[in-house]
């Protein structure tokens, strides 16, 4: 039963009006141009747009984008000021600025038609609000005021005057009658979809037209729009014809037709038929002309149709066939006289557009007041799978069987509604449809179709899916879920349930698992294509598939993801450096959209990604999701592309066979982390948890989770992202074959410190065993796994001779930290976090610690402290100096070790926590959270809808890159700060300070370049050849140089930047600019940092980056490559 529908003020049309216009602005936006932010229910959203930002509340999310937004929209400009934005039309128009900043011609004839279809919209709702509630479905057909949700000109008609839309236009209601060329059969054209075709629509046309049989007397009756009859009559070549006696053109006559949502298409009652009339008017992208091509394609398709009778009824659908298309035969009339006739539906079908439409008065769905039970959850969840049943699977069936591929869109898709539910689905206008020549011709092969009907197999299930499932279901869902008061959400996963529990053929299940397996659905990208004139060719949009289904089970989902994730850095490394030989590998595209093709040479497959150069550094980004092979297999076995690869890969195959286990470790420990924290929000947790609950790892090095050791067990076990509280295995090492130092002692352990790991009660314990009197020996920790499979035999030896005794577990228990070796105490979180020897592979490097490094952990840290007391800005900064107060090693080596594989293998840092450096009101995150994405939503993403980027970021560049930056400029010492060794300090995510740390081998500099030189333990010979960057004092500043600029900017701030033009649009261009102001600042207010960037060369034009995958795969020749520094603009404020 339908519902009245409230009237409602002038002023609350307008209101809702404005929100709803707003809505598609920024769902549009979101889709087109911020595409990775995903927005928080009930949280302020921050959007950028441009250089500014939005600040918007997200009072609905919806997984299909159609997200509710609420009040107030707050512009943020470049200098803090805010500005309240409740205006559609200068929404529209800082979105149109910030797309296309220049004032081109295109510009702004786009404006004026972003800005006409507002002011028509508002004019129509106001029209649709005067007028009685009409269920009927020809009422629906002309209540589509608000019409397309993602399309930015979807009311702009060029070309109506404000008379002709009251004429004529469906919002107001409009029917008139038909104007009638009456063509001599020479003029005439036609095309019939077959013989019957061809008897009943000239019959029926003559009956619409009310013209008397002799005023036909044997000519060819083209029925045509008065607006476009008007214009035809001053055409030059119609003027003609009439004169010459070859046409006529009546006045309107006949019956009263009703135009459709389509403005050009009306439908006649009385014999129940449409007419898809020709309007040289452009509404939304085009001309609505009817050219011979567009004729015969819409031709082809019923044709097609036709051929195969009993298949198409057995889908479970109707299709309204098109029997015939008449027009005059001459070049320059035909499009604007051509038209198609289609037959109507054999029952009322209600327009799926129209019971999606809000209704003007209130914004709620028309559906609420078609009678359709949706008043909670449970009728909610019952109306979708009956729409499952009769609007998606119908399509799905067809497509899969015969190879035809509908453009089943909302306003194309027509309802028959049984007690409100859906029933059976209508689909209409065939110039759309696209089929697969393949599969078609082998069930109608030697049929003579128009070619401009048939598309590739893939194309044409790209387009059912944004048609079908982008265009119809997403906005069904959402309006479903809008209406019922429900959870978006849940209506998804009933539409994904129900499309995999039904029993279809083989062909058509098939189809199904492929839609519920897509990570990505295709959408066009209405706005951006309009501003870049390709309005009627549309580029589209990658978007995430709210229909994937979790596989067998969480474990293989997490496997499919990881092996994108893996993958996609491994194709993006190859590609920065260069390590794919020309002729297999092609680059096309913008650097914002790079389209890749990959074909290796020994295999007959081809590869194919997007991806984007980012700026700094020439990073090519690969989207995971898009990096398919063959016919857009995903691919998620990283292993099968190296094998495919490696052929093509410089190195040998001694080591291609170490990279192919790294990189096949990494993608199932990925996988293990990603299943096992799946849905865990990680917001908020402390530091120490979040330290280790972070499964990303180097966005980067394609091997940055290999642990090359651990069994899968191991990895569970001693995985920083499983959580097990871990306790260390105590030894105590002879002075003659350990050494030990701390700040508090030189050669010394520091028992003070001691104590804070090991209570009273442990070391009387301890003490007890030894064989000797204490301080004779040096205690420290091992890891359980290293004492295990490392240590305990290598040690054998030593212990027998009491040289080494085993002590016990440890009485605290400390939970792993993202680096895997370093562990925080869960037992006294005020106590020290200990690193350890472990004797992995992780990120392609061995994590033992070698002796020497452990030793001079104490003496850099209290160096480094020493350094910057005096230092007025760094005390101002307060900057945090995670000192490494305490090391120890067991130096003599296994005298059957004479490669050294066990030197580092038994040591141990003590480090300062990070919690007792916070004062009140501060927490801490570490830098991997500012790139993480926190179950879809960007970690940072609340304090950048509380703050804004570009004042965030300021102040994130203030307190975090510009001590470590001073620092090397000032006192010529550069640390190697990338995302691990730095924590932020914030409160409520204002950035207010920085911690570093990791400074036994992670400090470089020259001797003469400090004020004065540590006496370090010297680098041992065989260490440096077989870890040649691993050293402290150099001779070179560009050396030093790039060893801080490398980690802070290079894998460090570039990615954030990089994370923030993804997620949130921020320019990478302007954050980089925002770099050197910050830089060009500081060195500003302190001379001697100027000084100190040009003696180190920061602002050099180009600087040398590390090959990362090269090293693994070609080690012997990776050497580095240079890069345009993107410091380089500081030159000018250094000059």
């Amino acid at each position: 039963m339908t519902k009245p529908l409230p009237a409602r003020p002038a002023a609350e049309i307008a209101v809702t009006h404005a929100s709803l216009a707003i809505e598609r602005l920024l769902n549009t936006w979101l889709r087109e141009v911020a595409t990775d932010l995903d927005p928080v229910e009930g949280v302020d959203c921050t959007i950028p747009l441009g250089a500014q930002t939005l600040t918007v509340p997200c009072l609905r999310h919806s997984p299909g984008g159609f997200h509710v937004w609420g009040a107030p929209v707050r512009l943020r400009d470049t200098d803090g000021r805010c500005l309240e934005l409740d205006d559609p039309a200068e929404l529209a128009r800082r979105m149109i600025d910030a797309v296309t900043p220049e004032a081109t011609p295109l510009r702004e004839t786009a404006k004026r038609r972003f800005l006409d279809g507002l002011r028509r919209s508002h004019a129509h709702a106001a029209a649709c609000a005067a007028r009685p509630f009409d269920p009927t479905p020809t009422g629906l057909e002309q209540r589509l005021w608000h019409g397309h949700p993602f399309h930015p000109l979807a009311k702009s008609v060029d070309g109506f005057t404000q008379a002709d839309t009251e004429r004529f236009a469906p919002e107001r209601g409009a029917a008139f009658r038909l104007r009638w060329l009456i063509a001599a059969p020479d003029l005439a054209a036609s095309l019939w979809r077959d013989a019957e075709g061809e008897r009943r629509v000239p019959a029926a046309l003559a009956r619409l037209s009310g013209l008397p049989m002799e005023a036909i007397a044997g000519r060819v009756l083209i029925p045509s729009h008065p607006w476009q009859a008007a214009r035809l009559e001053t055409d030059p070549d119609i003027v003609t014809l009439i004169a010459e006696g070859r046409l006529t053109l009546t006045p309107p006559s006949g019956e009263i037709v009703m135009p459709t949502s389509s403005v050009r298409t009306v439908f006649a009652p009385g014999e129940n038929l449409f007419l898809k009339l020709p309007i040289a008017a452009r509404i939304t992208n085009f001309a609505r002309t009817n050219s011979r091509e567009h004729l015969a394609r819409s031709m082809a398709a019923s044709r097609a149709l036709a051929a195969l009778p009993d298949a198409v009824a057995a889908c479970g659908l109707d299709i309204l066939s098109e029997p015939g298309a008449l027009l005059l035969d001459h070049d320059g009339l035909a499009a604007v006289t051509g038209v198609l006739v289609r037959e109507g539906p054999a029952r009322p079908a209600f327009v799926v557009a129209g019971l999606l439409e809000p209704s003007p008065q209130d914004g709620l769905p028309i559906l609420s007041a078609m009678g359709c039970p949706l008043s909670g959850a449970q009728e909610a969840e019952a109306w979708i799978r009956a729409y499952v049943h009769a609007a998606i699977l119908p399509p799905l069936r067809l497509f899969a069987r015969t190879g035809i591929s509908l453009e089943a869109h909302a306003q194309n898709s027509l309802l028959v509604l049984e007690n409100g539910l859906p029933a059976r689905l209508v689909v209409r206008d065939l110039e759309g449809a696209s089929i697969d020549r393949e599969r078609f011709e082998r069930l109608a092969p030697g049929r003579d179709l128009d070619p401009a009907v048939f598309y590739e197999g893939r194309e044409a299930w790209k387009r059912l899916l944004y048609y079908l499932v982008v265009n119809q279901v997403s906005h069904a869902v959402a309006t479903v879920a809008r209406a019922a008061h429900v959870a978006e959400a849940p209506l998804w996963r009933i539409v994904s349930e129900t499309l995999a529990a039904s029993v279809e053929d083989d062909a058509t299940a098939a189809w199904i698992a492929r839609l519920l397996d897509a990570p990505t659905l295709p959408a066009k990208a209405n706005l951006t294509s309009c501003l870049a004139g390709r309005g009627e060719a549309p580029d589209y949009v990658a978007l995430r598939n709210p229909l994937r289904r979790r596989s067998a089970g969480a474990g293989r989902s997490a496997w499919d993801e990881a092996g994108l994730r893996v993958a996609g850095q491994l194709l993006g490394a190859l590609l920065h450096e260069d390590l794919l030989p020309e002729g297999t590998v092609s680059l096309a595209g913008p650097d914002e959209r790079l389209d890749i093709t990959l074909t290796p040479s020994q295999c007959q497959v081809t590869y194919r990604a997007r991806a984007r150069r980012m700026g700094a550094y020439g990073r090519i980004l690969i989207d995971p999701e898009s990096l398919t092979v063959g016919d857009d297999t995903p691919v998620t076995d990283v292993s099968l592309l190296l094998a495919d690869l490696l052929p093509d890969l410089p190195g040998n195959a001694a080591d291609h066979r170490v990279f192919a286990e790294e990189l096949a470790r990494t993608q199932a420990n990925h996988a293990a982390a990603l299943a096992h924290r799946a849905g865990t929000a990680l917001a908020d947790l402390s530091y120490e948890a979040l330290e280790g609950a972070l499964t990303d790892g180097h966005r980067y090095h394609p091997c940055f989770k290999s642990r090359i050791g651990f069994t899968p067990e191991d990895n569970r076990a001693y995985g920083p992202e499983f959580a097990q509280p871990l306790r260390p295995i105590w030894i105590a090492a002879h002075r003659s074959i350990a050494a030990a130092g701390s700040i508090a002692r030189e050669g010394e352990q520091d028992r003070a410190l001691l104590a804070q790991s090991l209570d009273p009660r442990s070391q009387a314990a301890f003490a007890a065993r030894l064989p000797g009197p204490p301080e004779e020996f040096f205690l420290l920790p091992v890891h359980p796994w290293q004492w295990r499979q490392v240590a305990e035999g290598a040690v054998q030896a030593q212990r027998e001779a009491r040289r080494l005794v085993l002590l016990g577990p440890a009485p605290h228990a400390y939970s792993a930290q993202q680096s895997i070796r370093t562990f925080a105490d869960l037992t006294a979180p005020d106590a020290p976090s200990l690193k350890l020897a472990l004797s992995i592979r992780n990120t392609s490097t061995a994590r033992t610690l070698a002796p020497h490094t452990v030793l001079n952990a104490p003496i850099v840290s209290a160096w480094l402290k020493e350094v910057t007391a005096d230092d007025p800005y760094w005390q101002a900064s307060g900057a945090v100096l995670l000192a490494e107060r305490m090391g120890v090693a067991v130096a003599a080596l296994p005298p059957w070790d004479r490669d050294g594989t066990t030197r580092g293998a038994l040591s141990a840092i003590w480090r300062d926590p990070v919690t007792p450096h916070l004062s009140e009101g501060e927490g801490a995150v570490p830098f991997t959270a500012l790139t993480h994405r926190d179950g879809g939503e960007p970690f940072i993403a609340g304090w950048i809808a509380r703050y804004g980027i570009e004042p965030w970021l300021d102040r994130l560049l203030s307190v975090a890159m510009l001590p470590v930056v001073h620092l090397l400029i000032t006192k010529g010492i550069a640390v190697e700060s990338h995302q691990q060794n730095m924590v932020l300090f914030h409160r409520a995510g204002w950035p207010s300070r920085v911690a570093l740390k990791d400074f036994h081998d992670g400090v470089r500099f020259i001797p003469d370049h400090v004020a004065h030189r540590p006496a370090l333990v010297p680098t041992p010979p065989e260490h440096a050849r077989v870890n040649a960057n691993s050293y402290v004092e150099a001779r070179d500043v560009e050396d030093v140089r790039d060893f801080m600029v490398d980690a802070l900017f290079g894998v460090n701030l570039a990615e954030l930047g990089y994370c923030l033009d993804l997620w949130f649009g921020y320019p990478e261009r302007r954050f980089w600019d925002r770099i050197v102001a910050a830089l060009a600042g500081h060195c500003a207010a302190h001379p001697a940092a100027r000084q100190g960037a040009l003696r180190y060369r920061l602002a050099a034009e180009t600087l040398v980056i590390e090959d990362l995958a090269r090293r693994r795969i070609d080690p012997a020749n990776a050497r580095g490559r240079r890069v345009p520094n993107p410091l380089a603009p500081l030159a000018e404020a250094l000059a």
